[in-house]
């Protein structure tokens, strides 16, 4: 069963480097009872409109285009109804027996912004910056201030399970989502239906 981590639990495997959340800027305020603050980072991922009719979860993700923000000079307005890519200003690394949950911060949510549209679980052994995926649900721009806290991390001790290693391990920028493997499998099965649909005589099923 998991075990919640409480404040001196996460600071002794943070001091012991079993688990990894740098840099810590403000250590009173980014890490309370439950869990650690993570801030944005300056870069984001804008999804544009490309020339092909819609977006398949079978092909690479070539619908992004990156923006740069300036620390401390430049700030991003995220529109209604608008969703964008961001990352964690935080590298973040943990042990094979501890999972963490992303959760947005309540002040933010009330202004109608989603830090995570679905991805909020950070499996064992993960490496890397977290990239956020947020959605602005109000009716007015959102200003979101690069270094600003936007996110918290909660953490689970578990039994021992295999690292993770999917696509987006080591991740440093933003990565583009890769052809989805179910997607792809089912595109290729469904052109194979179709080319031998047409081969076949008419009048027969």
């Amino acid at each position: 069963m998991a075990q919640l981590l409480l404040r001196n639990q996460i600071r002794r495997l943070m001091k012991k480097r079993q688990l990894l959340v740098e840099p810590i800027l403000d250590q009173d305020h980014q890490l309370d009872a439950t869990g650690v603050d993570i801030r944005l980072d300056n870069q984001f991922g804008e999804f544009i409109r490309i020339d092909e009719p819609y977006l398949s979860p079978a092909n690479p993700g070539k619908a992004l285009k990156f923006v740069q923000k300036e620390f401390f000079y430049d700030t991003y307005f995220l529109q209604p109804g608008e969703f964008a890519l961001a990352k964690s200003f935080e590298y973040i690394a943990l042990p094979d027996n501890v999972i963490a949950l992303l959760n947005g911060k309540s002040s933010l949510g009330r202004r109608g912004l989603i830090v995570h549209a679905t991805a909020n679980i950070v499996d064992p052994g993960w490496r890397g910056h977290i990239v956020f995926e947020l959605v602005n649900l109000g009716t007015m721009p959102i200003e979101l201030f690069p270094l600003m806290r936007v996110a918290k991390l909660v953490f689970l001790r578990t039994n021992p399970a295999e690292p993770y290693r999917g696509g987006f391990r080591g991740q440093i920028d933003i990565m583009p989502p890769g052809p989805d493997r179910d997607a792809e499998a089912i595109k290729a099965y469904a052109g194979r239906f179709k080319r031998e649909r047409r081969k076949r005589p008419s009048g027969t099923s």
